[in-house]
């Protein structure tokens, strides 16, 4: 449990630095200028994703197995150019579009296109950490990161009330990162464990669970995707405030559970040991999910008075949507068990199913948040249904109804208050 709530901090900590600077652009602007930012943002995951989950799913085999350095070097050569390319195209379209309404909006979002670059390279010192379990040091090298991209971020959205402060942000707190792990990682002399090579080339699972990734990604943004359409960006803005507050802590427990899980039945070779060993790590991660909505509730109730009634119902929404925490971190185990029992491929079905439901959650957050954000979390539940099923008698049944139970009471709860 000591080493999950390492992981936790180590996760959370760019997430909560993130949200806080957002939240102050809420303050200093309105959800029209958030929900801008939030586009930008949603593009530089769908690259950062993309490039960058596929190395981050096989980084282990990377460091274990013959010919993965050789590997990992070509990706940090080419992929932090074609990331930044990528993502100046995208801006320069926004700026066609007129969703970016200047040249000068344009500059002021710029410095993000670096940050996945950043990720690129400091992906393979990362994953040396990870894998030899020095999670309390990631965690102090992302603190002190994320210290330093908020004070620059930070004064920077003070002193100039634009979206250059939030992007900055960003931007600083990955290439920081990457530097304090690159130094540290050089210096590591605990042994990383060998593992025999898997059924399936390095390249193949790659390239398989970048792909998923992708759709990972549309899975979980395709609500804002839509929303634009459906109800502008004011609304768009709402529901990112919303959600900043009310998943950060959820989303940060699910990947670093995700990270857990992902060493932990590394060498576990038989369906039973690989279903109790994540059930293990799952339970105590549902357990820490509680916290993470009580925390998450809390903040709510302390930002409404600062943030001002514009954002009364993006802070109303914030239970509801905290709720998704407990399937998120089970969906996020799911994509690594799939991957360690040989089934990278079928990744790809879940996100399908999630991204159909997001058009109806865009639809309905035009009308009614609260009722969106149920969706969301019972959206979030089919999508582990299925790939649990594919996962087979290696899935960690018990801790998926353990976290129904736990949804299933928070739901309630904030329903009742409401009506």
């Amino acid at each position: 449990m000591l080493n999950q709530v390492k992981a936790l901090i180590e996760r959370i900590i760019p997430r909560l630095s993130s949200a806080l600077v957002i939240l102050t652009l809420a303050a200093l602007t309105n959800p029209h200028y958030v929900g801008i930012y939030n586009v930008v943002t949603l593009l530089y995951t769908a690259i950062q994703v993309t490039i960058d989950s596929g190395a981050r799913f096989a980084v282990m085999r990377v460091l274990t197995e013959p010919g993965g350095m050789k590997i990992m070097n070509r990706y940090r050569m080419f992929m932090p150019v074609v990331a930044f390319e990528l993502l100046v195209a995208l801006m320069l379209f926004l700026l066609w579009n007129g969703t970016l309404e200047n040249w000068g909006e344009f500059f002021q979002v710029l410095p993000v296109a670096f940050a996945p670059g950043f990720g690129a390279l400091g992906l393979l010192y990362v994953g040396t950490l990870q894998a030899t379990s020095q999670w309390g040091l990631l965690a102090r090298l992302q603190f002190r990161a994320a210290i330093v991209g908020l004070v620059v971020g930070g004064a920077t959205l003070l002193l100039t009330q634009s979206l250059l402060g939030p992007a900055l942000q960003l931007a600083v707190t990955e290439g920081v990162f990457a530097l304090l792990c690159w130094r540290r990682a050089r210096k590591n002399t605990i042994p990383i464990p060998h593992s025999a090579p898997g059924k399936k080339s390095i390249l193949s699972d790659m390239g398989a669970m970048s792909g998923y990734a992708l759709m990972a990604w549309f899975q979980g943004q395709a609500e804002r995707l839509f929303m634009t359409f459906f109800a502008g960006t004011a609304v768009l803005g709402t529901y990112t405030a919303g959600s900043a507050v009310g998943r950060a802590p959820g989303d940060a427990l699910a990947a670093s559970t995700a990270n857990m899980v992902r060493v932990a039945v590394a060498d576990k070779e038989t369906p039973e040991e690989i279903s109790d060993t994540s059930n293990r790590f799952l339970s105590g991660a549902l357990m820490l999910a509680v916290v993470g909505v009580v925390v998450a509730q809390v903040a709510a109730v302390v930002l409404g008075p600062i943030l001002g009634e514009k954002w009364n119902s993006a802070m109303s929404m914030v239970p509801f949507i905290a709720m998704v925490s407990f399937p998120g971190v089970l969906s996020w185990a799911a994509s690594v068990l799939l991957v360690r029992t040989g089934a990278a491929w079928k990744t790809f079905v879940g996100p399908v199913i999630g991204i159909v439901f997001g058009a109806l959650i865009a639809w309905v957050a035009s009308f009614d948040l609260h009722l969106a954000a149920t969706i969301l979390v019972l959206r979030e539940f089919a999508v582990v249904i299925v790939a649990y099923s594919f996962v087979g008698k290696a899935a960690p049944w018990r801790s998926f109804w353990l976290g129904v139970a736990l949804t299933t009471v928070g739901l309630a709860t904030c329903w009742i208050v409401v009506l």
